[in-house]
């Protein structure tokens, strides 16, 4: 019957109370002792990812950073360059006299306030600076800027500069050309005498005299990141010199020497030579004036 039937198989599907092994009762027991421990390890580290004492070393390793890679570098950045005023007489000086191209330029095409620099990087000539010292007749400056940056891990102490001379010969005596300025601007504060066996940085007197060591008078420190100008002018009486520029630094009891240039290039001065192939100046009537053959001549 109906009714029969669905007590049956109701009988038939209850049986006995199911029953564990003592293996699954001791891998349930694992189980759960494992994620504790896995979850009592997770909070222990974010708590000390968190807490005070991980940011203080956090903020070490990031300090230690930054000077490992500050030590990777030169303790000052140097960024060094030809600076003329514009009252200074300036006299640019070439080797040989100047081709037909450059005459042409200088003396057929408008004056510009480019034309000597122009000239200058095609012809390998050499720009320069006419003090006008009766007292020294063939001597020529040659005025760099230096803008320094610090860029060590703490202060860099300059404790020397000096110019060393790479190469010397008999001043240029190709051409010459000439822009006459009113001259009479202060003096630079640091000289180099290039003629001197050893041109250490001087100070510059009110009469374009070299006196006593420019650091025996002067403290120049640079902090990280601090920026410096150091305006230096060179003269040589007698020669042509190559030359470059090196600043012996203390970094807290370690002593380097850094040498400076014209971007991989020496800088170059010369003197006045005794005879020119060619002469050129600028005339106060705009253009340019040849003179030919012979000494130096200021004219305007």
């Amino acid at each position: 019957m109906p009714g029969a039937t669905s007590e049956h198989a109701t009988e038939q599907t209850e049986g006995p109370p199911v029953q564990f092994s003592r293996r699954a009762v001791l891998w349930a027991a694992g189980g759960g002792l494992a994620s504790a421990v896995v979850g009592a390890v997770v909070a222990e580290v974010a708590s000390r990812l968190t807490s005070s004492d991980q940011a203080v070393r956090d903020d070490r390793a990031v300090e230690a950073a930054k000077q490992s890679a500050a030590q990777q570098k030169p303790p000052l950045s140097v960024n060094a360059y030809y600076y003329d005023r514009s009252d200074d007489s300036g006299v640019c000086l070439f080797p040989v006299p100047l081709t037909g191209e450059q005459r042409h330029r200088l003396l057929d095409l408008p004056r510009t306030p480019s034309t000597v620099t122009d000239l200058a990087a095609t012809g390998d000539g050499v720009d320069t600076v006419w003090p006008g010292d009766p007292r020294h007749p063939y001597r020529l400056f040659t005025r760099v800027r230096l803008s320094v940056v610090g860029q060590w891990t703490g202060p860099v102490f300059v404790t020397q500069i000096r110019a060393r001379v790479q190469r010397r010969s008999a001043p240029l005596s190709g051409a010459y050309v000439l822009e006459g300025g009113q001259g009479g601007g202060e003096p630079l504060k640091i000289g180099f005498d290039l003629d001197e066996p050893d041109s250490i940085a001087r100070v510059v007197t009110r009469k374009l005299e070299l006196g006593a060591a420019y650091v025996d008078g002067h403290s120049l420190t640079l902090s990280p990141g601090e920026p410096l100008t150091v305006d230096v002018q060179a003269q040589t009486d007698r020669s042509y010199c190559e030359w470059v520029i090196e600043l012996d630094v203390d970094l807290g009891g370690e002593r380097r020497v850094l040498t400076v240039d014209d971007d991989g290039r020496p800088f170059r001065s010369s003197s006045l030579a005794r005879q020119y192939q060619e002469r050129y100046h600028a005339k106060l009537t705009g253009g340019w004036g040849a003179d030919g053959p012979g000494p130096f001549e200021f004219r305007i």
